[in-house]
């Protein structure tokens, strides 16, 4: 099933947008839902980083959410409430699994990602490549609606 939408595009000069972008770029857990084949949602959280209007997720190969995306791309994607608890970013859209090996990709977004999740990993023991090397599934999400708050 394919269900192809143009990407939500963010105003960076509307507040409600501006407060999202900072959000989804700075926040480091997200809300990820697909829908399972047996129709019921499936919510997880994950890391990501925010790049180019996308959520770039690393995953392992095997789990639900991209064995669901096989089947189904359309997603939603979410942060917790904001510290006041009335910030909502919730976004609608589609997600695929990149064709391209973990190697080329980590290339590409390994600086950032170990920028932004030093602190977990090193807690964790591990590095943005040992990562890589067991989360090999880059989902790529592309927002198509937002609801901001």
């Amino acid at each position: 099933m394919t269900f192809v939408v143009d990407p939500f595009i963010f105003d960076p000069a509307d507040e409600k947008h501006a407060r999202a972008l900072a959000r989804l770029e700075s926040e480091q857990v997200a809300w990820f839902g697909t829908i399972g084949r047996d129709g019921f949602p499936h919510s997880v959280p994950i890391w990501f980083l925010w790049r180019d209007g996308r959520a770039l997720i690393m995953s392992e190969p095997g789990s639900v959410k991209v064995r669901n995306l096989r089947e189904n791309d359309r997603v939603i994607f979410h942060l917790e409430s904001g510290d006041d608890g009335e910030q909502w970013t919730i976004l609608r859209g589609t997600a695929a699994i990149s064709p391209e090996p973990s190697s080329e990709w980590l290339d590409r977004i390994e600086a950032e990602y170990t920028a932004k999740y030093d602190e977990w990993l090193q807690r964790l023991g591990i590095t943005t490549e040992s990562m890589a090397g067991r989360y090999t599934a880059l989902i790529e999400f592309t927002p198509a609606k937002a609801i901001l708050q």
